[in-house]
């Protein structure tokens, strides 16, 4: 029998490989396209009768298969055995009743959906065709073109159905629900499988739904339909591929010789193709009709996203037309939310994203481009706002249909958009920043979405900057400096290319106009424009990222280029300064500068910025010997960071007092401390600063004797520096590693990696470092018997450590210098040096270190015969240090510094 189908220009119909299997309820796959292309809007009807296989059967009764061909079917998974059990879960034939019509479907249905190309149809057309032996009564096969501008109604489905099944034209019935009711009661008693591809809502589909236990219904669409009152249904969700199963679908296509010779370049294109099974199959199909096209072309070809929605298309199948027919059947308010959404860069978002965009709540929009997969859920139950994510090659197309708008529209839209942005930073700045309430009259704002501000900040970084260089050209020049003084606020949280925001706070420091490019040229004779309070924050942060590149003098010059305009940029400015001339006018006249600053603080109630600064005074107290006001200095400090909840600062924090508390050898706070400062990086993800307590911990824990522990922790911090590429952290590493291999005996590795580390600190210019590393050298010479050689070494640490007022290291290479000369029986040069660095000890409260080197002095006074003195030292310190008679066995020419 002849019979009716249709079929629409698309490239709707949809297939492909299985992925990221799970046996719940919801299931999520992936795949490549295997789509068919006729003329634009062509519509006909045709005989089937190679894709409608009819079997008379001996019992007379008749088999339909109505399926196509078995797809190619690549990456076969547990996931597509699943769906073909649940498939296949009906009841045996004999186990059902015979007659009789419910109302409640017993039909098992499963739901394939998923967004437009992503492999709908492909897994479910082979799991079809799995099931075949399931299904003795027949497939039946209808394409609703719900992807289409004229989908298929219910009622011709239901005609098509009918007469496939043995019912004249003549005894079809008219209405809609006389012809479901015959189709269900024609089911009852049989065991079909039902294939509704391509299905665009509940409403088209219900009618098609049979009730007999023995049926199945497998649905494709773009949309997660409900299905209406069916109980026993399942979803299954065709998600994007992980990197190795997208390899296997451009290998599939493209060949996999092909592939093979240049993987890395293979894993760029499936980069670019957004691992977007239909971007995949088409690049594939390409590669292997073209042996003259590399993938190395095929790449160059799809780095430029401005082209890359062109290069998508062949002879048979286009991923511009196949999303085009989802963004068409969008509603005029969905279609404009997604194409302003997508002008921005690609990120998180959230409802906060979209509302810059629309002027009511954009929730029904939203839900409308969730469920046509246009812009994917990304967030779980628990989160405390919905989350979404746009794939990258729907963003571009939606970008390219928002572009044919007329300019001012798109304007206006970008316009509110950036200053939404602004308005928001300028609030979440102004949480640290008090003066930015007053001014600017905004409440300060603690966090947004679920992140606290700094978090905030780090993650919308990159669209601030870009809405920077946006602001001029569609008229909201002014939100311009206000976004980077609100990007100046958080410069030590964001973690975005040094150079694009450098080049950013340059341009605002100067009062020019930020370029949208990369690098800002403002033109000739610009007059700066009138934001000095913005201009003040974008000059400290471009001085806070030169000093941490170690450029003090560009930093500075920055800092004097004009005069701060208000009393909190004075006090903030100070701070700076007196942190960066710490290593060119020395560690004590930074302290009094940093005293002076934190005092305009407090005065100025700036608590954000006065909490900084005691944090930075506390490190100077202790580097100068007064390790005890550091604690206090850093302690007031995290009590202030508790105030605003930030966990970065507050793990910074903990690390730094850590390091505090290790030098006064309270070495078990130290582990606690530096151990809940590690956990908190490790939760932000922030490398660089869990490598920095990495390291501060393994001085701890070498300390403490612990020194597998320590070696451990120094190889992880050595691992990331070196991959982050940080020369001064990666010499600090091997400094602090050596004294780990001169404990363990291993003198070879210890010399080598103090090797290293000079070599380093020297390239680097870095005196003070040079000078610490240079120290142990001086003590691996006194371990190894070479006391002569010490010498030179640890009198060139003395003079260095004391020109930069490092009391604490002028004291320990004191202590080095009296240990080489007692043992070379220079006695009075010993005793000039133990009394030295006593003194220093003494007075900074370094009662481990005072102890270690009285011990080592009375040592000395035994082998110069000064027994006398020898036993009223030993007596006073019995009394007075806690640590003193746990160093009766200590001998500092044999056991490493720093340890018990």
């Amino acid at each position: 029998m002849p019979i009716a189908v249709s079929v629409a220009a698309s490239a709707g119909m949809t297939g492909g490989l299985v992925f990221d299997i799970g046996l719940s309820k919801w299931w999520a796959v992936g795949g490549w396209t295997a789509s068919m292309m006729t003329a634009a809007g062509l519509t006909f009807y045709a005989e089937r009768s190679s894709a409608v296989e009819t079997i008379d059967r001996a019992e007379g009764q008749r088999y339909v298969d109505q399926l196509e061909r078995e797809p190619v079917f690549a990456g076969r998974t547990t996931l597509a055995q699943a769906l073909c059990a649940a498939l296949s879960d009906v009841s045996p034939a004999d186990r059902f009743p015979r007659s009789g019509v419910e109302t409640q479907s017993r039909a098992s249905v499963v739901v394939v959906h998923g967004a437009a190309g992503a492999g709908k149809t492909t897994l479910a057309l082979y799991s079809a065709h799995q099931v075949k032996r399931s299904f003795p009564d027949g497939r039946l096969y209808v394409n609703l073109r719900g992807d289409g501008s004229m989908p298929v109604s219910a009622g011709d489905a239901l005609e098509h159905f009918l007469r496939s099944l043995g019912i004249a034209p003549t005894e079809v019935p008219r209405t809609v629900g006389d012809r479901a009711a015959l189709f269900r009661s024609l089911a009852e008693s049989l065991r079909i499988l039902v294939f509704l591809d391509n299905a665009h809502s509940t409403e088209q589909i219900r009618p098609l739904i049979p009730a007999g236990p023995g049926c199945a219904v497998l649905i494709t669409s773009r949309r997660a339909l409900s299905v209406g009152n069916i109980g026993h249904r399942r979803m299954v969700r065709v998600a994007l591929p992980e990197s190795s199963d997208a390899l296997a679908v451009l290998s599939c296509w493209a060949g996999e010789e092909r592939v093979r010779e240049d993987p890395a370049t293979a894993v760029d294109i499936i980069q670019f193709c957004g691992h977007l099974p239909i971007a995949l199959k088409i690049v594939g199909a390409k590669l292997a009709a073209r042996p003259d096209l590399t993938l190395a072309m095929m790449r160059t070809r799809l780095e430029d996203e401005r082209h890359r929605i062109r290069e998508l298309r062949d002879d048979n199948e286009s991923l511009h037309a196949c999303l085009l027919l989802t963004y068409e059947d969008l509603s005029p308010a969905g279609q404009r939310l997604l194409g302003a959404i997508a002008t921005l860069p690609a990120g998180r978002l959230t409802p906060w994203h979209f509302q810059l965009f629309h002027e009511a709540d954009p929730h029904h929009e939203i839900d409308e481009l969730v469920e046509t997969c246009m812009v994917d859920a990304a967030g779980t139950a628990g989160d405390p706002t919905p989350s979404y994510r746009l794939h990258d090659l729907i963003r571009v197309f939606a970008a390219e249909q928002h572009g044919v708008m007329p300019p001012e529209q798109r304007h206006t839209r970008l316009r509110a958009a950036i200053e939404g942005y602004a308005r928001t930073a300028l609030r979440l700045a102004a949480f640290r920043a008090p003066e930015i309430a007053t001014d600017e009259s905004v409440s300060p704002l603690r966090e947004l979405d679920g992140l606290l501000g700094p978090e905030w900040i780090a993650a919308e970084a990159d669209r601030i900057v870009w809405a920077c260089g946006k602001a001029h050209e569609v008229g909201a020049g002014e939100a311009a400096p206000r976004l980077a003084e609100a990007l100046a606020c958080f410069v030590d949280d964001i973690p975005i290319v040094a150079e694009r925001v450098t080049d950013l706070f340059e341009t605002t420091a100067a009062g020019h106009e930020p370029s949208a490019g990369a690098v800002p040229h403002p033109p000739p004779g610009t007059t700066p424009a009138p934001h000095p309070r913005s201009a003040d924050a974008c000059r400290r942060a471009l001085a806070t990222l030169l000093s941490g590149r170690r450029d003090n003098a560009a930093a500075l010059a920055h800092l004097d280029t004009a005069p701060e305009s208000n009393p909190y940029a004075a006090a903030r400015a100070e701070v700076l300064r007196a942190w960066i001339v710490r290593e060119e006018e020395g560690f004590v006249a930074a302290e009094r500068r940093m005293t002076a600053a934190v005092e305009q603080l407090r005065r100025l109630d700036d608590r954000w910025h006065l909490a900084q600064a005691l944090e930075m005074l506390g490190e100077l107290r202790r580097w100068i010997g007064n390790p005890s006001d550091g604690e206090q200095c850093q302690r007031e400090a995290l009590a202030i960071i508790e105030e605003f909840q930030d966990v970065r600062a507050r793990a910074r924090l903990r690390r730094t007092l850590g390091e505090t508390l290790g030098y006064q050898r309270r070495l078990t706070e130290a582990a606690q401390l530096l151990g809940d400062a590690l956990g908190d990086f490790r939760q932000l993800g922030d490398r660089s600063w869990q490598a920095r307590t990495y390291y501060s911990l393994g001085n701890v824990q070498r300390a403490l004797g612990r020194r597998n522990e320590a070696l451990r922790g120094f190889d992880k911090a050595l691992r990331i520096f070196e991959q982050l590429g940080d020369p001064m952290w990666v010499g600090r590493v091997h400094n602090a590693r050596s004294r780990v291999f001169a404990g363990l005996s291993d003198y070879v590795r210890a010399y080598a990696d103090q090797e290293t580390a000079l070599q380093i600190f020297e390239e680097q210019g870095h005196d003070l470092w040079y000078a610490h590393t240079l120290r142990f050298v001086g003590w691996l010479h006194i371990r190894t018997g070479c006391h002569q050689d010490a010498l030179v070494p640890l009198e060139q640490v003395a003079r260095t450590t004391k020109a930069a007022g490092d009391a604490h290291s002028e004291a320990a290479a004191r202590y080095l210098l009296g240990i080489a000369h007692r043992e070379l029986g220079h006695f009075a040069a010993a005793r000039t040096e133990f009394e030295a660095a006593n003194a220093i000890f003494a007075r900074g409260n370094y009662q481990w270190n005072h102890a270690a080197c009285t011990q080592d002095f009375v040592r000395m006074l035994r082998a110069a015969g000064e027994h006398a003195e020898a036993d009223r030292l030993t007596e006073a310190l019995m009394r007075e240090n806690p640590h003193f008679p746990n160093m009766r066995d200590r001998d500092g020419a044999v056991t490493v510094p720093d340890e018990d």
